[in-house]
């Protein structure tokens, strides 16, 4: 099955720690462009039918970004510097109540198990984040509900293969998400997907390889520049994230 994804996440700037508007930085229309009220920046990668090539095209952008000004630190999660983000996923199908409902439970399962949960309370309480949230494009849907997963090339690669996973599964083999994980743990659903799948493209068996990594980690820190993460920028700030 031929999927095309795609994505426009959003930042935010700081400069020593301390907030700073994107469009002192960015263009509107650029890669590394603004989202509607100019504050954050908001990444347009383009698309790709893998999720691994999605996440390099991601990091050539971010890459842009740090070539314009060295000095910018970037942070993702759901809610920062009094400004909610979001990680929203371009997905060329058509939003069936049952694919949404599917890419919910699967991404909020995700989310339960890796994200800041105060940051995700924060960015909920302020209209966004709710499931079902998505809005309807002429190649199909915009599935808005996920906040900022550009932490690492990880949590990118991550979101990017569950959301093509959980697509092929509904679309190709008629799998339910939201039945399959019944009353089961966020954690352990994840852990055992692998094994209710039908279908696993070639592209996504990296993503769930590092699904797995993700998962055995004991915490994740959210408040940090996530260059480092991404190799990019300092290399001993780079020596430390590795």
């Amino acid at each position: 099955m031929s999927l095309t994804l795609g994505c426009d996440p959003e930042l935010i700037c700081r400069i020593n720690g301390k907030f700073t508007s994107a469009s002192n930085y960015f263009k509107s229309n650029s890669s590394m462009g603004l989202d509607g009220n100019n504050s954050v920046a908001e990444l347009r990668p383009g698309y790709s039918e893998s999720p691994i090539d999605l996440t390099a095209k991601i990091r050539t952008v971010l890459e842009y970004g740090h070539e314009c000004n060295e000095e910018l630190e970037f942070y993702s999660g759901h809610y920062v510097d009094g400004y909610p983000i979001g990680g929203h996923i371009h997905v060329a199908a058509k939003p069936t109540s049952e694919l949404v409902d599917s890419l919910d439970t699967v991404l909020t399962a995700l989310s339960n198990c890796i994200d800041d949960k105060p940051q995700k309370e924060k960015r909920e309480h302020s209209g966004y984040g709710q499931r079902k949230q998505y809005r309807c494009k002429e190649y199909g849907m915009e599935y808005r509900t996920p906040g900022s997963w550009l932490l690492s090339p990880s949590t990118t690669l991550v979101t990017l293969t569950l959301t093509k996973l959980v697509t092929v599964g509904v679309q190709e083999d008629g799998l339910n998400f939201t039945d399959l994980k019944g009353r089961s743990h966020s954690c352990t659903f994840l852990r055992n997907l692998k094994s209710m799948l039908r279908t696993i493209p070639e592209d996504c068996t990296e993503g769930l390889s590092e699904l797995g990594l993700l998962l055995s980690r004991s915490c994740i820190d959210w408040n940090q520049n996530i260059l480092p993460n991404w190799g990019i920028g300092n290399a001993e700030q780079i020596r430390e994230a590795a």
